[in-house]
């Protein structure tokens, strides 16, 4: 029989001699052992082993973000690398989850942000948002996460009238340089290398995204968070750009005991600065950037240790996410 986790954490406990501390497992999802969000759950396992007595916390290699959420609902997994947008997607069972149980996977805490990157070539025929209406746009490949916000973009703006080329960031960039696409989607942290390589050989221009349509879009999508990429990122893009990105961080099970996520999220916060030497996304976690892109509530745990210490605007998320 398989036990749900909040029983595993329980029947850990009643197990064991009197006197023994209780061993939890905790199995943080990730991705390949080559990416960046392996390298984070890793630092954070490892932490977490550290400081908090009676948790065994592992990095699990997973194929990624989107596979993550389906773990986690599957009860495989106890906590996850996500962006934002998946959390919120799976906390109210729609969008890429509608018909789940909603509920079952909540907010822990943002690490680091990713900018929606609109990527088209100067004398090119998309200028703006509006643009890319019946225009070749390069989507991203099928079970990638960028892909899953470039489809909520393009929904918005066009609804079916575009021609989507679902393709990783470095072929379509090819495709751009090439002429086969009118814009490529991208949903990153800057700067991305196949864009510095696109620079330095094409005229790029960077699609600025207004106000009004973020404003529209943020109302459907509360995850998204207005963000700019600096001017002098990349060759030929002088001035800021205004856009709009998610956050990537960990979410964890309801069902992980509020005792236990608190211990973790403390241990986590009070040892950023050794993690800032795992990866340096680490060293730009604060109390102002903890609760970056989330819209979905926070664990029990995690909301209690950020009432402690003081969290900015924490009243207003709570009433906002309704935890």
């Amino acid at each position: 029989m398989k036990l749900d986790i909040k029983s595993a954490f329980v029947a850990a406990a009643l197990v064991l001699p009197a006197g023994a501390q209780a061993q939890d497992f905790l199995s943080i999802g990730s991705c390949p052992v080559t990416c960046t969000a392996y390298t984070w759950s890793a630092g954070i396992a490892d932490v977490i082993n550290r400081n908090v007595d009676g948790v065994q916390a592992t990095a699990e290699e997973t194929k990624g973000y989107v596979a993550n959420i389906a773990l986690m609902q599957n009860g495989e997994l106890e906590a996850s690398m996500a962006t934002s947008l998946s959390a919120y997607e799976a906390w109210a069972a729609t969008g890429n989850y509608a018909g789940t149980e909603p509920g079952k996977i909540l907010s822990w805490m943002s690490i680091a942000p990713v900018a929606m990157h609109i990527i088209a070539l100067e004398g090119g025929p998309v200028n703006s948002v509006e643009d890319l209406k019946g225009k070749r746009i390069g989507m991203g490949q099928p079970g990638g996460v960028s892909m899953l916000d470039a489809n909520v973009l393009m929904a918005k703006v066009a609804g079916e009238d575009f021609e989507p080329f679902r393709v990783r960031l470095g072929d379509m960039v090819d495709m751009l340089s090439d002429g086969n696409i009118d814009a490529a989607l991208w949903n990153g942290s800057f700067p991305l290398a196949p864009v510095i390589k696109l620079a330095a050989t094409r005229d790029l221009k960077l699609i600025p995204v207004e106000d009004g349509f973020f404003d529209a879009l943020r109302a459907d999508y509360p995850p998204y968070f207005r963000l700019s990429i600096p001017g002098g990122t990349y060759e030929d893009v002088a001035d800021d750009i205004p856009t709009y990105g998610l956050a990537n961080g960990l979410v964890i099970s309801a069902d992980v005991p509020e005792e236990r996520v608190y211990q973790m999220t403390k241990a986590v916060f009070e040892n950023l600065d050794a993690l800032a030497g795992v990866h340096p996304a680490f060293g730009k976690m604060s109390k102002e950037t903890i609760l970056n892109g989330f819209g979905s509530p926070l664990h029990p745990g995690a909301l209690r240790y950020y009432r402690e210490i003081g969290v900015p605007g924490i009243e207003d998320f709570v009433a906002r996410t309704g935890g």
